[in-house]
């Protein structure tokens, strides 16, 4: 009796500990993705100066486009985010961690991006949005090609180390 006693206060001091370690990479990596989205994201002021300038002109459509394209492309991170399936893969003896990070806008549309990051250093190495208005905002063809390459990029990433 005495033994399984021990046996079963063993495992539950055990359980903790190994929890910490999965998660504890994670939440580095949570931590990395965020910076780097933060980094990238288009400037809090942009979008407000849109709003402004479409508020002044609410009927022109060249307006309207800039202002989604900058309030609708990133995560606003002053409203709550989520991470979801997040997994760890080995490619040729290094790990990845891929994932997807969920939010909302400044317009309060969702907004979901992928990402995969090399470990243990949590270095991003590419994202994908699940949508990118700013990309269209300006008809540009070359920022449309740009952006059709990111894609095209982050697919091949992430079919070689996600998978």
């Amino acid at each position: 009796m005495g033994r399984k006693i021990l046996v079963a206060v063993t495992l539950l001091s055990l359980i903790p500990i190994c929890y910490g370690h999965d998660n504890g990479p994670y939440e580095q990596t949570k931590l990395s993705v965020i910076d780097f989205l933060k980094k990238g994201a288009a400037s809090p002021a942009s979008c407000d100066l849109f709003k402004d300038f479409l508020a002044k002109d609410p009927l022109n459509d060249g307006k309207r486009k800039m202002m989604v394209g900058f309030c609708n492309s990133d995560i606003d991170f002053s409203k709550p985010v989520s991470f979801s399936e997040m997994h760890t893969h080995q490619f040729e003896g290094h790990f990845y961690v891929c994932g997807v990070i969920s939010g909302k806008t400044k317009l309060d549309q969702k907004i979901g991006v992928r990402f995969i990051s090399a470990e243990p250093y949590h270095l991003v190495l590419n994202v994908k949005y699940s949508r990118r208005p700013i990309a269209y905002a300006s008809d540009d063809s070359f920022l449309i090609d740009d952006y059709r390459l990111q894609l095209k990029s982050f697919n091949e990433l992430n079919s070689k180390y996600c998978k």
